[in-house]
């Protein structure tokens, strides 16, 4: 007696085949991981603003009864530099008060002999942009001066075109 077992089911709905979903899952889930690439952290600096028009000159020496730094207001205590940018959007002139600067060596000089000079006044610094100018100009010039002091602020230079009635 050939006696065939019946295979008994105990649900009569379809049947849903689940390994090729599964499949699909893991080949998206494998895709999202390997293309995901977060975006990079950005640096942040410890800055202070600073009055947007100093009133001093890098050459001035104090008098000899001049109040220290600390006590003389902040106009008095900055130290100016205007970045210039060249036709391309590269660092074209650098100004460290009324002094041009040839590169940015001569600016680390000129910063160290001002910024840590005690006999000057000098103690945060002032940047002031062309809005022309590329980023990456800017942080080198803040490189140079983060070495000698940690108050640093920016402005855009206001661009007066010749002619214009305002």
């Amino acid at each position: 007696m050939n006696k065939k077992k019946s295979i008994r089911r105990t649900s009569d709905g379809p049947e849903v085949p689940i390994t090729p979903m599964l499949d699909m899952a893991f080949q998206l889930l494998t895709f999202f991981v390997l293309t995901y690439h977060p975006a990079p952290v950005e640096g942040q600096f410890s800055m202070s603003l600073l009055p947007p028009q100093p009133a001093t000159n890098l050459d001035a020496t104090p008098p000899p009864d001049a109040a220290p730094s600390n006590e003389l207001p902040a106009t008095l205590r900055t130290v100016t530099t205007t970045l210039r940018a060249d036709d391309t959007g590269g660092l074209g002139r650098i100004t460290l008060g009324d002094v041009d600067m040839r590169d940015l060596d001569e600016l680390a000089e000129k910063a160290k002999e001002v910024l840590e000079n005690p006999e000057l006044p000098f103690d945060q610094a002032l940047i002031q942009v062309d809005p022309k100018l590329r980023y990456e100009g800017l942080l080198q010039v803040v490189d140079v001066l983060s070495k000698y002091t940690t108050k640093i602020a920016f402005t855009i230079l206001d661009e007066v075109v010749p002619g214009a009635n305002l």
